[in-house]
């Protein structure tokens, strides 16, 4: 919740109005995301799969310094894809895990009434939708398609998960 208000302010201030380039804070933005996914997981699931969580974030870490090479002020995108695809996989991995233990222990009577469920469910809507969106980012930008075209799809994505986060907070007890 905080990584999105500070982005959203951030994006709002400096994007906008001042008219900095989003290249520097994309770069910035996926290293945050990737720390607070990492934590919200970690804490979800305690002391469970930790050489997992442990490969993981050193997999991240050392594609995050690979995707420095790879930033370009003006190429921003082949450095967010090189940090977007484990920050998916990352996702991925621990969401099915927990939708996995959520349906066979059926410990929560109603997952729509529990705010982790609309947490996992909106960060796990926003990375596949924007898996290929940011995989294929370069592609997009440089060729003669009209790049805001594709751009809806990460607006589309982000909503939801606002809303996704918005209801979970209001679910919490």
């Amino acid at each position: 919740m905080w990584l999105t208000f500070i982005a959203s302010i951030y994006e709002s201030v400096f994007s906008i109005l001042l008219k900095v380039n989003t290249a520097y804070w994309f770069q910035i933005y996926t290293l945050f995301e990737f720390l607070a996914i990492y934590f919200f997981y970690r804490k979800l699931f305690s002391t469970l799969y930790n050489r997992v969580f442990s490969v993981f974030f050193i997999a991240q870490f050392l594609l995050y310094c690979l995707s420095l090479l790879f930033w370009h002020e003006d190429e921003a995108l082949i450095s967010i894809s090189i940090n977007k695809i484990p920050i998916t996989l990352f996702v991925f991995v621990f969401s099915f895990i927990w939708f996995k233990k959520l349906f066979q222990k059926m410990e929560i009577p109603d997952p729509l009434d529990n705010s982790l469920f609309y947490f996992v469910t909106g960060v796990a809507i926003y990375y596949s939708m924007n898996l290929v969106l940011f995989s294929m980012g370069s592609f997009i930008f440089t060729s003669e398609l009209y790049f805001f075209d594709y751009w809806v799809v990460n607006v589309i994505a982000a909503l939801i998960l606002r809303i996704c986060l918005i209801v979970g907070v209001w679910k919490m007890k």
